[in-house]
Order: structure tokens, then sequence, then C-alpha cells
């Protein structure tokens, strides 16, 4: 077979030497802790829900279906639930 088909549930979905993914699940008020992760390239996308993203603390976006937010790992990420969201975390090793 060439394909793969993942259950996708929350966590780990993915490793190897190129990249991580990971599927993160949250409802309104959660909160992702402010962490970095210097090793890779980071896409957060959003395929449920509406989730509010920091950048160092001072940069902010508000990541939702159809939109991808893409930064250097080396930045530190923290995020709220806005409303019940399902979330990929891909980190792209540089």
């Amino acid at each position: 077979m060439v394909g793969t088909i993942y259950g996708l549930t929350e966590g780990l979905q993915k490793k190897d030497d190129r990249y991580k993914l990971v599927k993160k699940v949250g409802v309104v008020g959660d909160t992702i802790s402010k962490h970095n992760h210097p090793e890779a390239y980071v896409l957060f996308t959003v395929v449920k829900g509406k989730v509010k993203v920091f950048l160092n603390d001072i940069e902010e976006h508000i990541v939702e279906p159809g939109k991808l937010l893409n930064f250097d790992g080396n930045n530190y990420i923290n995020a709220e639930f806005l409303e019940n969201s399902e979330v990929f975390v891909t980190l792209i090793t540089k």
C-alpha cells in the first residue's frame, strides 16, 4: 500500500525523523500552556471550532477552519479554546 489511514484520536498521531503530528481536543475555556518547539517549524490547523493563539505573549491570532497558522518553533505559543475545538499541530523538523 502507498497510503496509510490513521484513526486520529487525541494525542500523538505520527512521528518520524522529519515530522510529528499531534491532535489536540478542547472545550471552551481550555488552554494550551506556554511552550516552544525550537527543533521545528510549526503548522497549527484548527479543523473544528475556534482557538485564540498567542505567540511570544504579544502576537494574537484567531485560528478557525480554513485558516493555517505557521511559525518558527523558536517562538513561544500558548492558546485558549474559544469554542469546542479540534486542532492538528504539525512539527516539521528543521
